[in-house]
């Protein structure tokens, strides 16, 4: 018989792990200007020992120059008598050389707030408002009908809950009946009451009915755009406009009529009455020419609050009167500014050397435009300014940089390429541009196909294969020949 025991022993193994600083830092590298904005914002709160010098958007009080000369006295001077006192503290007063970029107007420590302040304060809180939803609204316009009763309302409520942000029923009414324990007569009852709220065409199942729903509010049921929609939605869609002229027996250029009828409707009647959460782009460094016609970069400095250490823990480190817990904890926190500040270095540092290599990269593309933009990888520009090409990704994720053509992704610099007749290098991202400027050239009557299309390229100078035109005609969104012919 086996006889069970215990036992402990030592295993060696060989880990990696990142550490909270790094962490952080590729946090910082990640984040885009509004989110690090947020972060500072949280970072101001947890550690009292940051101090914002300004948001980018505000001007400073007073003289900046003097301020900022007084500043640099009085952290020479508290430096000195610090390093007489506390070898370590001095290590970390002289972060006012090292972040030189984030030294803010001195800080007073007593700051007072008048009757205009306060005021200005509660205008602000009081002009935020909270943007109904879309289901906010339609349940507003439910409140409104006071003759339902309660097994009703509750149906109503569950399907206002049921709609997508479009504004169309996703959940079956067999699955509502079971969960409002009703019979599917109620639930239709109650589906047709919802359909009949502002705007035309919500709660619809599909396309056709969202359609369809608009044009009987507009009093046109039975009108010939009522029969398409209802009968040869499929057929229109397909582009078969020959096909549908044919089943109605009236002409193509009718049938061209009514799609001009049907782009007047709606298809996404949710739209209207959801929140619009609109995108601001914020471009991380401007590429411009300076007086001499050079190229140059200039990191975008306005809309990035800038940080310093505060002198007003420093001095309480120099009170030979502050307890030692205190000191200790103020030596963590400035040590952990420190980190945030080196961040932040690293992050601006990162994204102004990718810009500039960039810049050397494809020069031709901000002088000339899109058609110049030569293929580009990440490993490329990696290599160029020393650093792996995880890093390159991360610090150009999500970020945009303002070029003499516009705001751009700085993703947008990178693409394959393709090799040209004359053995040059061509960007996919040009031949996807000269693709758009052919088929904006076509005849819409004889829409050139991805062979024509691949025989005008090579017209160019640029070898493509109709299997990769196809490729990048789908990826640029547009139809083939045959849904683009116009009858």
């Amino acid at each position: 018989m086996l006889r069970q025991s215990l036992s402990q022993t030592q295993i060696q193994t060989l880990r990696q792990e990142l550490a909270p600083q790094q962490l952080q830092s590729l946090e910082i590298l990640l984040a885009t200007v509004p989110e690090l904005e947020q972060k500072i914002s949280k970072e101001l709160i947890e550690n009292p020992t940051l101090e914002m010098v300004d948001s980018g958007t505000q001007a400073l009080a007073g003289n900046p120059v003097e301020a900022a000369n007084e500043n640099t006295a009085a952290s020479e001077e508290l430096a000195a008598n610090a390093a007489e006192k506390d070898e370590a503290l001095a290590t970390l007063i002289q972060l006012d050389e090292a972040w030189h970029d984030y030294v803010p107007p001195s800080y007073t420590g007593n700051a007072s707030f008048t009757e205009d302040d306060e005021e200005r304060r509660r205008f602000m809180l009081n002009s935020l408002v909270d943007e109904p939803s879309l289901q906010d609204l339609l349940q507003a316009q439910l409140r409104e009908n006071d003759q339902l009763d309660e097994m009703s309302s509750r149906i109503c409520e569950e399907i206002i809950g049921s709609l997508d942000d479009r504004g169309y029923l996703r959940s079956p009414l067999e699955d509502i009946a079971l969960a409002c324990v009703a019979t599917l007569e109620q639930v239709n009852d109650c589906l047709k009451l919802i359909q009949s709220f502002d705007p035309a065409g919500i709660a619809a199942r599909d396309l056709r009915e969202c359609l369809l729903l608009q044009l009987e509010r507009r009093g046109q049921k039975g009108t010939l755009v009522y029969m398409v929609i209802s009968k040869h939605l499929d057929a229109l869609g397909r582009n078969q406009i020959p096909k549908v002229a044919q089943s109605l027996h009236i002409s193509p250029r009718e049938v061209y009529d009514v799609l001009e009828e049907i782009r007047t409707l709606n298809p996404f009647p949710g739209s209207l009455l959801a929140p619009n959460n609109a995108t601001f782009v914020v471009p991380e460094v401007y590429v411009e020419k300076d007086e001499d016609n050079n190229w140059r970069v200039r990191t975008n400095r306005e809309c990035t609050p800038r940080l310093r250490i505060s002198s007003y823990y420093l001095n309480l480190l120099k009170d030979t009167e502050t307890p030692a817990e205190v000191k200790t904890y103020i030596r963590q926190k400035i040590a952990d500014s420190k980190v945030l500040l080196r961040a932040l270095d690293q992050r601006q540092s990162t994204i102004e050397r990718i810009t500039h290599s960039l810049l050397k990269f494809q020069e031709d593309f901000f002088e000339r435009g899109i058609n110049a933009l030569k293929p580009l990888i990440l490993n490329q520009v990696a290599e160029d300014i020393g650093v792996h090409e995880t890093t390159v990704s991360r610090a150009v994720s999500n970020k945009y940089i303002q070029s003499p053509h516009g705001i751009m992704p700085f993703k947008h610099f990178f693409s394959s390429g393709l090799e040209s007749t004359s053995g040059e290098m061509v960007s996919s991202r040009s031949i996807k541009n000269m693709i758009e400027d052919l088929i904006k050239s076509e005849n819409p009557a004889k829409p050139f196909s991805d062979d024509k299309l691949a025989k005008l390229l090579k017209e160019r100078g640029n070898q493509v294969a109709r299997r990769t035109v196809a490729k990048y005609r789908e990826e640029l969104g547009i139809l083939p020949s045959h849904m683009r012919r116009s009858y």
